[in-house]
């Protein structure tokens, strides 16, 4: 006998908090504690601590969508299936920019409603809330009509325990999701062992699953998937308007055509890493213990399992379900890219680089979690020194989730300024030559409340014509320690998209650095903001 799932509401408000917990913290606190003080900063952030010069020198001279393009590769040899995949022209790749979390929810809904064959889904977060529990549910029905469904999750970052209840409803129908086990005991998959583990790295810990992937049939010629900022939750898909907090600005893409396939490669390459790992470990391999708990459920029945949920936010996804965006896709010559650091791959970094240093008239970056490593502020003030307008959006500490990264990212912008009292840039013609900083604060000036919460965009658009769009960061965790994908593509109506979503809407809702306010916010005067920076500056290389 198999149970229907049953939900409870309550008047009250969700179980499930909307507040997102980034797994940045945890693995903060759990280094500092392990180690007993904080590291070092690096001298470098390049690979195998090479100056940033000489690296920004071996990575430039390329353009990322040149197939024959230099890139500095994983230094195991083994490594055959690298993160780079090949470019790809625009009979092989579609894209549509999407307008906000919103759109991202429908169109995800609406492919997954559509899956005929598989389904594979990776994020770092997966939460079992009202949107996360509406996937949840159709995901099962897909699997009872026999699509393959497997779900990648990061094992740190999903502690509540009504999404833990989740995954084990996902599991017991029949779901893999790699990143989860019972009793949250995922993380002695974690645990890396010495001749078992695939390169053996002490530091494992410490390296965490931040890619998202949301792919439909693909390995078939009608595939279709998502990409970029968005984990799965309220917050990101905004499902909660009434909620200041749990309303973020994010930013995803639809992919068509031959480039999915690549998007399948590192999707099954990740999913066969966990499954290896388990496999290496004999009796300890939990998928023994899940075939056999699947038996003894076949025929006592399912766990039934309860949720608390809200019902004004129930009615809201259902809505959001409803919604029918006008999804515009375009030909784009295009590059899929996946970034490993247990096997040191850089790519993704090395495409921001090769993008800036390329650049000839104007770069536009939002970015959530800005704390700028020696290569990207070396190559951003280069850019700067040749005429080109630079201007970047992070978070404020007021609308970031995690408001001391944001109090770290501050103490650059004083010196990435400063390249503005340059003789180089005072000399350009162009009048906008130079970096300019913007906060994002969630509040345009007409605004007498903030209506906006975390800005968790991913984005990059270079000279109007190529975009970047991703789930890396620019901060020492994604260069050094975070697994991330990103796509790059050449479209001029796409990127001008993008650009519009930049200066029409995300600069409404930010305000900019003054050279005065960098000064203060280098050394700041109230006690408790500089014991916050100085708290956070000694995990730098962990944020």
């Amino acid at each position: 006998m198999r149970h229907r799932l049953r939900q409870t509401s309550t008047e009250d408000g969700p179980a499930v908090t909307s507040m997102s917990i980034d797994p940045r913290m945890i693995v903060t606190l759990a280094v500092g504690l392990l180690a007993g003080c904080a590291p070092a900063p690096p001298a470098s952030d390049a690979p195998d601590e090479m100056a940033p010069r000489e690296f920004i020198s071996m990575v430039n001279g390329s353009s990322v969508l040149d197939p024959d393009s230099h890139f500095i590769g994983s230094p195991f040899p083994d490594v055959v299936l690298s993160g780079l995949f090949p470019v790809r022209a625009p009979d092989e790749c579609e894209v549509a920019v999407l307008q906000g979390g919103e759109d991202s929810f429908a169109v995800r809904m609406q492919a997954l409603k559509n899956a005929r064959t598989s389904i594979r889904i990776q994020a770092l977060v997966f939460k079992g809330d009202e949107s996360g529990l509406r996937i949840a549910e159709v995901l099962k029905e897909k699997k009872a009509a026999g699509l393959d469904v497997r779900v990648i999750v990061d094992a740190f970052s999903n502690p509540w325990l009504q999404t833990q209840w989740m995954f084990f409803d996902l599991k017991q129908h029949g779901i893999e999701v790699e990143g989860y086990e019972a009793m949250a005991l995922q993380w002695i998959n974690e645990v890396p062992i010495p001749k078992l583990t695939p390169h053996y790295d002490p530091g494992k810990l410490d390296k965490r699953h931040h890619e998202k992937m949301w792919i439909i049939d693909g390995e078939t010629d009608h595939a279709i998937a998502i990409t970029g900022g968005l984990n799965i939750g309220n917050e990101y898909f905004r499902a909660n308007p009434d909620d200041p907090d749990a309303t973020w600005r994010d930013q995803d893409v639809v992919v068509r055509g031959a480039v999915v396939a690549d998007m399948v490669s590192a999707f099954d390459r990740n999913f066969q890493y966990f499954l290896g790992i388990k496999q290496s470990r004999g009796v300890f391999n939990t998928n023994l213990y899940w075939d056999a708990t699947r038996k003894v459920l076949d025929s006592t029945g399912m766990v039934s399992i309860s949720y608390t949920t809200q019902p004004s936010i129930t009615t809201y996804v259902t809505q959001l379900e409803s919604r029918q965006p006008d999804i515009d896709f375009r030909r784009a010559t295009c590059r899929f890219l996946q970034n490993r650091p247990r096997l040191k791959e850089t790519y993704i970094q090395q495409a921001y680089i090769k993008l800036i240093e390329q650049a000839q008239d104007e770069i536009l970056i939002a970015n959530a979690y800005f704390v700028p490593t020696p290569t990207l502020t070396t190559v951003l003030k280069d850019a700067a020194r040749r005429c080109v307008s630079i201007r970047l959006i992070s978070n404020s500490p007021e609308t970031n989730d995690l408001p001391e990264i944001s109090l770290v990212g501050r103490g650059y912008y004083k010196d990435l300024l400063s390249v503005n009292s340059a003789p180089e840039v005072a000399a350009c013609s162009n009048p906008d030559a130079g970096i300019r900083i913007w906060e994002w604060v969630g509040q345009t000036r007409d605004d007498t409340v903030r209506s906006q919460g975390t800005m968790h965009s991913k984005f990059a658009v270079v000279d109007g014509r190529l975009g970047l769009v991703g789930s890396y960061n620019l901060d020492p965790r994604s260069e050094k320690l975070n697994s991330e994908t990103a796509i790059v593509f050449l479209e001029p109506v796409l990127s001008q998209r993008l650009r519009n979503a930049f200066l029409a809407n995300d600069l409404g809702y930010s305000r900019e650095v003054s050279p005065e306010d960098a000064a203060e916010y280098e050394a700041p005067e109230d006690v408790i903001e500089r014991f916050r920076k100085s708290l956070g500056g000694l995990f730098e290389q962990e944020l």
